[in-house]
């Protein structure tokens, strides 16, 4: 049984931990940020409950959590209706936003505002852009039972003006290798109760073995080579129900791998992790769109 939206659950597995100046910098390129502004490093130790029967809801329900530093993730893009985030996504053009195909079923609802720019919820500052959508692309092969494909264009009412808020994240080069560190960040809830977090909050997650994801006790088959399965890298604790349709950074040069799909009816079921659609794959599809832009 799989859940649409991003999320993540709960490993006993302990992985190796890089040295702490090796994932600050990681951590600052992922963020599109500097050293020198970064100031700290960001340890993030997530607490995660079960949602129940999720099936269908974009909510978010990031329990606990870091807010990130503000502004250090230009790229990231809150999709609202009526008021309240609904998913994540991720400029990679000028009047293009990429998210999850499945947030479609939502978001036709409207009225639709994304907002580039934002880091606090409650409080736009002037810099703060709000857009409209001109034109919804979902890809033509997803499917809502398998969740294959699930991936989606949102073209902008108008261009995006570039500041130190805002900028785009290039597509990745190629698939990240099992262990490849990465990062997602987004405004799900953030304790039980909440409607959405107030401010962005981010986690460190890394990529698992597809073998191991599909094996017979964990997705049994349903994850495809378009997808990608992730992990969070501090033992016993990962996000759940982050936003869907947000990003998952990977790369010293931070990429785009990722687009946050689906999880397992239980966000504490350790034999389902998060999976998200493999930007790769649809480079060529996506590419297409950005060319007209």
């Amino acid at each position: 049984m799989r859940s649409e939206g991003a999320g993540y659950i709960t490993t006993s597995r302990n992985p190796p931990r890089q040295k702490w100046w090796g994932r600050q910098r990681l951590q600052t390129a992922q963020r599109g940020g500097s050293m020198k502004a970064d100031g700290q490093l960001l340890f993030l130790v997530l607490l995660f409950l079960p949602i129940g029967k999720a099936a269908g809801q974009l909510q978010s329900l990031i329990i606990g959590g870091h807010e990130a530093l503000p502004h250090s993730r230009p790229y990231m893009v809150s999709i609202h209706i009526g008021g309240i985030p609904t998913c994540g996504g991720v400029l990679v053009h000028a009047r293009w936003v990429l998210t999850a195909a499945h947030c479609n079923a939502d978001l036709i609802k409207g009225p639709i505002r994304v907002m580039v720019g934002l880091h606090w919820q409650p409080r736009r500052n002037a810099r703060v852009q709000v857009f409209t959508v001109a034109k919804f692309v979902p890809h033509p092969s997803y499917n809502r039972t398998t969740m294959a494909n699930d991936i989606m264009l949102l073209k902008l009412d108008r261009k995006v003006v570039w500041n130190k808020e805002t900028s785009l994240l290039p597509l990745s080069k190629r698939n990240p290798t099992p262990g490849t560190p990465c990062s997602v960040a987004g405004w799900g809830r953030f304790r039980e109760g909440s409607k959405y977090s107030p401010v962005l909050r981010e986690l460190d997650v890394k990529v698992m073995d597809i073998r191991m994801c599909n094996n017979s006790r964990y997705w049994h088959g349903e994850v495809t080579s378009t997808m990608m399965c992730i992990e969070g890298i501090e033992k016993g604790s990962a996000p759940c129900k982050g936003d869907s349709g947000g990003p998952v950074v990977c790369g010293k040069k931070a990429e785009v791998a990722g687009v946050m799909s689906f999880i397992g009816k239980s966000c504490v079921d350790v034999f389902k992790p998060p999976v998200a659609t493999a930007v790769f794959k649809y480079k060529t599809w996506i590419k297409k769109y950005l060319r007209w832009g």
